[in-house]
């Protein structure tokens, strides 16, 4: 029997968790792409000009997997005084709420710190300001837009 496109049951229910890595071939890329656009271009309404800036190249991008279909994406800028930027965390929708956002978030924290860094910021959405306090993010500032969309500054800094 054919699966209809729009058919978000759970079959995939006893598949494998979600795998989180480094993507590190054109073909990841182009899976974190296909996401990004998914999440943030299709459902969320951002331009493409908004969505696809000038740090791509200079970006660590995370991809998230399911049995080889990409699910998840992240991106990670390390800047200066030991600081990493959280970016671009998306879960395609009907593989939300089985914790790949949080997979997604630790993996980005963690090569951030392998790779020096001792504080984190983002900008959260703004509904999502309980999730990334889960991870010790503190609220910074008010509310600003962003390409659209509310969001607020987050802070974590663990020290030297």
């Amino acid at each position: 029997m054919k699966r209809k496109l729009h058919d978000t049951t759970s079959r995939d229910a006893g598949q494998a968790p979600a795998v989180v890595r480094l993507a590190e071939t054109p073909q990841d890329i182009l899976k974190v792409m296909v996401v990004r656009g998914i999440v943030f271009i299709e459902e969320q309404g951002v331009d493409w000009e908004g969505e696809i800036d000038a740090y791509e190249d200079e970006s660590i991008h995370v991809l998230g997997e399911v049995g080889g279909q990409p699910v998840a994406s992240g991106r990670l800028r390390l800047l200066p005084d030991r600081w990493a930027k959280l970016e671009r965390i998306a879960v395609r929708p009907r593989w939300r709420g089985r914790g790949i956002a949080r997979q997604v978030v630790r993996f980005l924290m963690d090569e951030a710190r392998r790779r020096g860094a001792r504080r984190f910021k983002l900008h959260a959405q703004v509904y999502l300001e309980g999730f990334y306090r889960e991870f010790g993010f503190q609220r910074e500032g008010e509310v600003f837009d962003e390409c659209g969309i509310d969001h607020i500054l987050m802070l974590r800094d663990e020290g030297q």
